[in-house]
């Protein structure tokens, strides 16, 4: 992924990983003293996950201190946005400490302006963290979409899905070790004993919230092992073919409607007459395709997302012969 130096933990998943970036970014930039955590802000634009937001709760951060920035028309951050909510915020003497960016929104896939990000960042003296969970895995397959991937300081992904391993896999991978051990490393003599390394003092539970855990390693290294890394760009960019020949067949149809951008490999579209809610609960009702929903724009759309590796031409193309046909059931 073009992230020379960088090491990292596996971990449970993206909501584990982003806790643990933005802890690390806490004790970085506003490290918590005796009396508790100092207040501080971070930035995520609208269209961030969940994670993001529960995360600066749990870290005692506060979600009023969660700057939410909005979005242009391709539904990525608005870097003037973001830098005009973190001059005010430091005229109000409150302390910016971090941008929780997204590389793969979990509506539509979009990239937030990686390098642009990575400047506001080096020039305010924040750090850039990135929530890839869904999509930075496609750096593999089409790096030029992740432009300044390389400048950020911590990425959260999850193997489970784009590496298409069983869940539980996510990772978190940041460039530093120093504050991730001032986040999470233990105390006293007991590092020095259980450390697999005695001259540098740290074990591998230092960088992590986690101490016990399961063997997550193994099934991603064997799949590795087996399949080589090849396999998986060539897994990757298939599903970011079917994304966009399922948008071609969206916009052959003038019953149906694309409404956002197709950035990776989810595909947001509706029924421009029918009720697209009765027509998703139909289509998962008929059981031949799965598609979800999101919201765009304040309006119902259906979602088809593609992040499997046995996805074909002819499933793409059964999505909408699948839509069709439950608008189609109800006028019964």
């Amino acid at each position: 992924m073009g992230l020379k130096g960088f090491s990292g933990s596996l971990c449970g998943g993206g909501s584990a990983a982003n806790l643990m970036a933005l802890a690390m970014a806490r004790e970085a930039k506003a490290p918590a003293n005796q009396t508790g955590v100092r207040p501080c802000t971070v930035y995520a634009s609208t269209e961030v996950h969940m994670a993001v937001p529960k995360a600066v709760a749990l870290l005692g951060i506060g979600r009023d201190n969660l700057r939410m920035i909005p979005v242009d028309a391709d539904m990525r951050i608005r870097t003037d946005a973001l830098e005009a909510a973190i001059t005010a915020d430091r005229k109000a003497g409150l302390q910016p400490i971090a941008i929780a960016a997204s590389a793969g929104t979990v509506n539509i896939g979009a990239i937030d302006p990686l390098p642009a990000l990575a400047d506001i960042a080096a020039r305010e003296g924040l750090w850039l963290h990135v929530d890839g969970a869904y999509g930075g895995l496609a750096a593999l397959a089409a790096p030029e979409k992740f432009a300044g991937l390389d400048r950020v300081d911590s990425l959260a992904i999850d193997a489970h899905k784009w590496l298409y391993q069983s869940i539980d896999c996510g990772c978190l991978l940041f460039r530093a070790k120093e504050p991730a051990r001032a986040a999470f490393s233990g105390a006293g003599d007991y590092v020095k004993v259980m450390t697999d390394d005695p001259v540098e003092g740290f074990a591998f539970f230092d960088e992590s919230m986690e101490l016990s855990r399961r063997f997550r390693a193994l099934k991603l290294w064997l799949s590795l092992q087996y399949h080589g890394r090849r396999a998986y760009r060539e897994a990757i960019a298939g599903d970011l073919r079917h994304a966009q020949l399922l948008a071609r067949e969206i916009a052959a149809r003038p019953d149906l409607e694309l409404v956002a951008p197709v950035p990776l490999s989810a595909v947001c579209f509706r029924h421009r007459t029918k009720d697209n809610k009765a027509i998703l609960r139909r289509v998962v009702a008929r059981g031949r395709v799965y598609i979800s929903n999101a919201t765009i724009d304040g309006r119902f759309v259906l979602r088809a997302c593609f992040v499997n590796h046995r996805a074909t031409e002819a499933d793409v193309r059964a999505i909408v012969s699948e839509v069709v046909a439950a608008a189609d059931e109800l006028n019964d």
